[in-house]
């Protein structure tokens, strides 16, 4: 599709001045223009052009005079590259000849590639990154849960979406995770205006290889996406698995709840899911490890004292938040047990 380049401003600012003058918010915007959300935020960085359509809607929702632009047509990066390459290899080994020559000259420029990544780089090619292929465990388990919860996956990116206000140390573990298991580095992205931080790695062979662990890339929902069929088989990996799972998309709580003018306090694990598939996958998993777990539909509970401390103390959270929210717990209403009266 057609791309817009700015000439006289960057995207960043036109992107602010949409948002001052309309009022609305990354999301909404995005809504409206019938994109998706972080695509937003790649234009705003700009790795990525903004679409000419996306443009236009922007232009005319805020009633902004145009700012001057170049209209890229589609494909235009290609024959950029195309000229980029075709110079440096001249430039090396001459004017293409033979077929021979011509084989051995793209055979000797691809090894020069490889072996100076960020020469490539800077004349428009694009190397894949050398990722380490794990061997499966429970650390890369916890991680395909947290994916499953809160993780997406594209063409060439792999993204988890965290809350900026719960969940800010914990975003730091999952940063640390991606380079214990791929060594690869990962860029944790924060939105001013809004809540959520993107822990963000770019690797089209980290994509395939999660995809061959059993990922889904797209919308999970509509693909209604499980937990992969080598987790369910190990109690470890479905032990580590459920970790992350409840540490992204699930919650710890406490109910209060009043019996004859008596404040009782009882604390709960909370897990949400809009995927049929995985909805039953962690019931059953929560099951075989001798829990109680309630819930017909989205939302799965654990709702007794000692299930709590058991899940806890057995499971666990890499979440400090969530952990220090049941540790607070323990400390104010546990021991000794505690009933407010009004």
């Amino acid at each position: 599709m057609a791309r817009v380049k700015f000439l006289k401003i960057k995207a960043r600012n036109f992107l602010k001045k949409i948002q001052d003058k309309t009022g609305f918010t990354f999301q909404e915007l995005a809504d409206i223009c019938k994109a998706h959300r972080r695509s937003f935020s790649d234009w705003k960085s700009g790795e990525c052009l903004i679409p000419l359509f996306v443009f236009r809607k922007l232009v005319k929702i805020s009633n902004l005079r145009s700012p001057k632009i170049k209209i890229l047509p589609e494909y235009w990066h290609i024959k950029e590259a195309t000229r980029k390459g075709a110079f440096v290899r001249n430039k090396l080994y001459g004017s293409p000849g033979t077929p021979d020559g011509r084989s051995k000259g793209g055979k000797t420029t691809s090894q020069k590639f490889h072996s100076n990544l960020e020469f490539a780089r800077k004349i428009g090619f694009l190397i894949r990154k050398k990722i380490y292929y794990p061997p499966k465990s429970p650390r890369l388990a916890e991680l395909v849960g947290i994916l499953t919860g809160d993780g997406g996956i594209r063409d060439y990116q792999v993204i988890v979406t965290l809350n900026k206000e719960t969940d800010k140390e914990y975003t730091f573990y999952v940063n640390k995770l991606f380079k214990n298991l791929f060594h690869l580095n990962s860029t944790i992205r924060e939105e001013k205006d809004e809540k959520t931080y993107e822990i963000v790695v770019s690797s089209k062979n980290l994509v395939e290889y999660l995809i061959k662990l059993g990922l889904k890339q797209g919308n999970k929902i509509k693909q209604q996406s499980d937990i992969p069929e080598w987790i369910k088989r190990n109690k470890k990996f479905k032990t580590a698995c459920l970790r992350g799972l409840i540490d992204t998309d699930g919650s710890f709580y406490v109910d209060l709840h009043k019996i004859k003018n008596k404040y009782y306090f009882n604390p709960g694990i909370d897990f949400s899911t809009h995927s049929l598939p995985l909805f039953l996958s962690v019931k059953k998993i929560l099951k075989d490890l001798n829990y109680h777990p309630t819930g017909e539909k989205e939302h799965i509970r654990l709702r007794r004292e000692s299930e709590i401390v058991r899940y806890f103390k057995k499971i666990g959270s890499n979440n400090p938040k969530r952990v220090l929210k049941f540790k607070n717990f323990l400390k104010t209403y546990r021991k000794p047990k505690r009933n407010i009266e009004k």
